[in-house]
């Protein structure tokens, strides 16, 4: 018999052990561990395949709230998705898919956010999106990012137990950021998701400025005893940037880490502007993973506030809705345009994106308002 539905909350072992069995070896940490919130009894959100009461397909199923200034969207993010050997080909993922787009509609919840770009996603309707910067420090631009007047100035030092409180405080400071809780910072930085795909781990560092916490950031670096499966990488980081990138060389350096990777988002410009005075040059870019769209007209609700404080006159009258063939209608001022799952999500997401339904020379009605900032979701919160 084959069942597709949430999991109970006394399967998510065996969930673990299949995604084990699928991208994980030996020296690498399980799943279950590394992806806490996609395997959780508590949360109740991912789904499976069954056949004889056995899972045989799994959908990590993850909600979050992204902050974009005083707006917040509910989003969902996909991961850990996999099927047995045995039963693959039967398509067993596509279909609880097509159960989580239903599933995000009625939470109200407007986009989702997947970690790979398969064809089976873009089927889905999921397209690369956003801007990013990919930086490769080496040696020498670490060592004049540690040792920058700034960083000199400051205390540049590894997490204490008493610091939950100041890294909370800065990861809440962020205008464009995932909600993050100090307990969600805990267990998101214990889990090691990013990190722990290239069997890395975390540490943590800390800036303090006139006896107060300034900045922190977290860095994938080796453990020493497993070989790495890629360059030790920039995670997350809050605060002053100068500080930050400090933090990173510095965490960097003291790991003997020859090069450092860092992921920059559009919006962080001033963060890039910092290791380009360095000497990095950076890489052009999209965001990690793939995004879909599954409810327009939820997403331009809960953009609203953001979207007024930028520009109240070019986001009145603006609205968004599904078109019958499956693409995007964008409407103002008595016009529309009916756009593709890659223009609307380029128009949303993407620099010089609004060109997507300007013709004839015509400045688009939207220029004034998108692209919308958004966080790297590769960091702490990777799914």
């Amino acid at each position: 018999m084959e069942e597709i539905r949430l999991l109970r909350p006394d399967e998510f072992r065996a969930a673990a052990a299949l995604a084990d069995l699928v991208f994980r070896d030996a020296d690498h940490k399980s799943m279950g561990d590394a992806y806490p919130n996609a395997f959780s009894p508590s949360l109740l959100q991912s789904y499976g395949a069954f056949v004889d009461g056995a899972i045989v397909s799994f959908v990590g199923f993850v909600p979050s709230v992204i902050w974009i200034g005083d707006a917040h969207l509910n989003v969902y993010s996909i991961g850990a998705v996999c099927t047995h050997p045995d039963h693959r080909g039967k398509g067993y993922a596509g279909a609880i898919l097509e159960l989580i787009r239903e599933h995000s509609r009625q939470a109200g919840v407007p986009i989702i956010l997947v970690s790979g770009n398969r064809g089976m996603y873009e089927r889905f309707g999921c397209r690369t999106f956003g801007n990013t910067a990919s930086y490769l420090l080496d040696g020498e631009a670490m060592a004049k990012l540690a040792n920058a007047p700034a960083a000199r100035e400051a205390v540049l030092r590894p997490f204490a137990p008493t610091d939950w409180f100041a890294v909370r405080r800065l990861a809440g400071q962020r205008a464009v950021r995932f909600e993050q809780s100090l307990w969600d910072l805990a267990s998101m930085i214990r889990a090691e998701p990013t990190a722990s795909n290239s069997k890395l781990i975390h540490r943590v560092w800390v800036a303090e400025r006139g006896g107060e916490a300034a900045a922190f950031a977290v860095i994938a670096v080796p453990n020493g005893r497993i070989a790495p499966r890629g360059n030790p990488m920039l995670i997350e980081w809050a605060g002053d940037p100068v500080l930050a990138a400090a933090l990173a060389a510095r965490g960097a350096g003291e790991a003997r880490a020859e090069k450092l990777r860092a992921v920059v988002p559009r919006h962080e410009s001033e963060f890039a502007g910092v290791l380009e005075q360095a000497g990095c040059a950076g890489a052009p870019g999209k965001q990690s993973g793939t995004i879909a769209v599954v409810d327009p007209e939820a997403l331009l609700v809960q953009l609203a506030p953001w979207l007024e404080a930028k520009n109240a006159g070019a986001f009145s009258g603006l609205r968004f809705r599904l078109s019958e063939n499956g693409g995007y209608v964008v409407e103002r001022e008595g016009r529309s345009w009916e756009l593709t799952p890659e223009a609307f999500i380029s128009l949303v997401f993407d620099r010089n994106g609004a060109e997507s339904i300007s013709s004839g020379g015509e400045i688009s009605p939207t220029a004034d308002l998108f692209p919308i900032p958004f966080p790297y979701p590769a960091g702490l919160n990777f799914v």
